[in-house]
């Protein structure tokens, strides 16, 4: 199994790269895709808003595009918290139109689910695990340097509960998932974030602690059974499922 980041490549290197693999697994990860709906952050000026079905048509185009090329396991990873409003409602009208299963990973679910296979790590150590990723696509550089950043101690808003707070918690109760309800956050400081590095020395440090971290990550999610999920479930699908009820085709 080989694994490749295209961030730069003609179309040249990617016949050429994929001659040379005919037989083996290919894994092509696809870094450089903005995310487009913002959910509660839109009061921050700077934020790019792109609605749910127009962000769900995009990775649908993206997807039926991999999947002629031959990508028949796809998977949507992403650590925003709204991700799954965008992704979820493309993945389930891709499986009932072409039915061929792909999958969304939250990373904080997955982050769980390595704690639980052993990962030693306290909370959410989302701060590294975003400096090593930037290191590891070469884009180290994104990230700014502020000598004058304040270092805080809780990377989250630690301020009371506000009606509106209160509100949103009680609405978001009413369903499985939150997104049941829309709203704005009150505060930038309600969405937490992190505060920049004071130096070029501190940020490669973090991002080099990051990196190792992320490795870690990986060992202990254990991705390949994501993999041979999907598998299994393509393989029910096209050999059993789809036979006994014809109708689906």
């Amino acid at each position: 199994m080989k694994t490749h980041i295209l961030n730069k490549m003609k179309n040249a290197d990617v016949e050429a790269y994929l001659d040379r693999g005919r037989d083996v697994i290919f894994i092509l990860s696809l870094t450089g895709l903005p995310f487009f709906y913002p959910g509660a952050t839109r009061t921050g000026r700077g934020t790019v808003y792109l609605s749910i079905a127009e962000g769900a048509s995009y990775l649908r185009q993206l997807s039926d595009s991999l999947l002629k090329q031959g990508f028949r396991k796809q998977i949507y990873l992403s650590g925003h918290g709204p991700a799954y409003l965008t992704i979820n409602s493309f993945i389930m009208d891709a499986f009932h139109d072409k039915k061929v299963p792909f999958v969304h990973i939250s990373l904080f679910n997955a982050i769980e689910i390595a704690k639980n296979n052993g990962w030693q790590v306290t909370g959410i150590p989302f701060k590294e695990l975003i400096y090593g990723a930037y290191k590891q696509m070469n884009q180290l550089d994104y990230l700014t340097v502020d000598p004058e950043a304040i270092q805080k101690e809780e990377p989250f808003s630690t301020t009371s509960k506000t009606p509106l707070k209160s509100a949103v918690q009680r609405l978001n109760s009413l369903a499985t998932s939150p997104g049941n309800a829309g709203f704005f956050y009150e505060e930038f400081s309600d969405h937490g974030g992190g505060e920049s590095c004071r130096s070029i020395a501190e940020r490669d440090e973090l991002a080099l602690k990051g990196e190792k971290m992320i490795d870690e990550f990986i060992h202990f999610f254990h991705p390949q059974q994501v993999i041979d999920d999907l598998k299994q479930v393509d393989l029910a699908t096209q050999e059993h499922i789809i036979p006994r009820y014809p109708h689906l085709k």
